[in-house]
């Protein structure tokens, strides 16, 4: 099992709507999956169901987002938001081979916001 990583080291705007339609498409294939095995109707099912519509909807709502123009520093601000919400819901899959490295929680906008913040830990020191 691959050892499993929290933050990634890309921005909000390194991060493309293709990177929100790929990880909500993992998700919900392998939800659709196990509700397949589960007894319809039981609470198994509908929980299964329930969180897939869970992560359509964020999805949803990330893809908006990620879709909206012109880009400014409040959109990728909420791109950050929106994307951590949804990468939020995956914390299951996160050891899995085929989880992209891609998928992970993101701490900055931008390449100038991490340098600031790199700056800012520097001069701590």
């Amino acid at each position: 099992m691959p050892a499993i990583t929290l933050y990634s080291n890309l921005t909000a705007e390194d991060l493309t709507v293709g990177d929100v339609d790929a990880l909500v498409g993992y998700l919900v294939a392998r939800l659709q999956a196990a509700a397949k095995e589960a007894l319809y109707g039981s609470d198994a099912f509908r929980a299964l169901i329930t969180v897939k519509r869970m992560v359509e909807t964020q999805g949803d709502d990330t893809r908006a987002v990620f879709a909206a123009a012109p880009v400014t520093a409040d959109l990728l601000d909420a791109r950050l938001r929106q994307w951590n919400k949804l990468v939020r819901l995956t914390y299951a899959w996160h050891g899995e081979d085929d989880f992209s490295d891609r998928w992970n929680l993101i701490e900055y906008r931008d390449a100038a916001a991490a340098a600031e913040a790199a700056t800012r830990r520097l001069s701590r020191l």
